[in-house]
């Protein structure tokens, strides 16, 4: 008998977890399309904390890239000027900028308009305001005011309705030049079954000695989640890793894979 089908689960949630085991197989065919040349940019939608931009790596890496020579990724802390100077960097055709829940850039007039010229389906030319100090790299060489950027741009993102005002007209056009694809799992239930299949098929708490749990470890941890989901806001895939080292650590791990459960983030 399967880990699975030892845990405490209801029919309807085993269907669900075949689901978003579907669905996230065709999220990493989609972004494998990408990385492939299909699409020149794309953005991904889906909850924070889900695995965007780790599944963007996986595909990147597994077509041979390296992080810091063929692609960047932009963090949440990212300015419009240090996203400027990541485009300069990657510019070339072989070359990739992840965007990784960067709510800043992408609610800045600067930063959507950077993005907005990087994505042009037709003149990619993208430019620094003359009026602004210029931009640099590390080293300290200077970016051009304007370059032509032939890279790729692959956005992570869970913003997905259009802002308002101004910013809001920018995103809309951003949107209307990147094919988009949603990681649909914005409900509590499909961002359980979602880590359930993570823990059972995927052994993603297995990459990690401090994480790696036995099979009835797995189970208990399973059912601990899904007996309190109706006290959990939102789930992602650190909560499950925080209550896996106390499983390790201690006999009474309750009360504190509770509060992890149940602490808003």
């Amino acid at each position: 008998m399967t880990i699975l089908n030892k845990c405490k689960i209801n029919k309807d949630m085993h269907k669900r977890i075949n689901v978003v085991a579907q669905e996230l197989l065709d999220t990493e065919e989609f972004v494998a399309d990408v990385v492939s040349g299909v699409h020149r940019n794309a953005i991904v939608y889906g909850p924070p904390g889900l695995g965007k931009t780790h599944i963007v790596e996986s595909a990147l890496k597994a077509q041979g890239k390296q992080i810091g020579v063929d692609y960047l990724v932009a963090r949440s802390h990212i300015t419009p000027r240090s996203l400027y100077a990541m485009l300069y960097c990657m510019r070339n055709s072989d070359q990739y900028v992840v965007i990784d829940d960067c709510d800043g850039v992408l609610s800045s007039e600067d930063g959507l308009n950077i993005l907005k010229a990087a994505t042009d389906p037709t003149f990619r030319t993208v430019g620094w305001s003359t009026t602004a100090a210029s931009v640099k790299l590390p080293n300290g060489d200077l970016v051009p005011d304007e370059f032509e950027f032939n890279g790729n741009l692959i956005i992570c993102t869970n913003v997905r309705q259009a802002l308002r005002g101004k910013v809001g007209q920018h995103f809309t056009a951003l949107k209307s030049r990147c094919p988009g694809w949603a990681l649909n799992f914005a409900n509590i239930h499909d961002q359980f079954a979602y880590i359930v299949h993570l823990i059972v098929d995927r052994k993603y708490l297995d990459n990690s000695t401090d994480t790696k749990l036995s099979d009835s470890q797995k189970i208990d941890l399973i059912n601990f989640i899904y007996s309190n989901l109706d006290s959990v806001q939102r789930l992602d895939l650190r909560k499950p890793q925080h209550i896996a080292k106390v499983i390790k650590h201690k006999t009474n791990w309750h009360n504190h894979a509770r509060k992890f459960l149940t602490e808003v983030m």
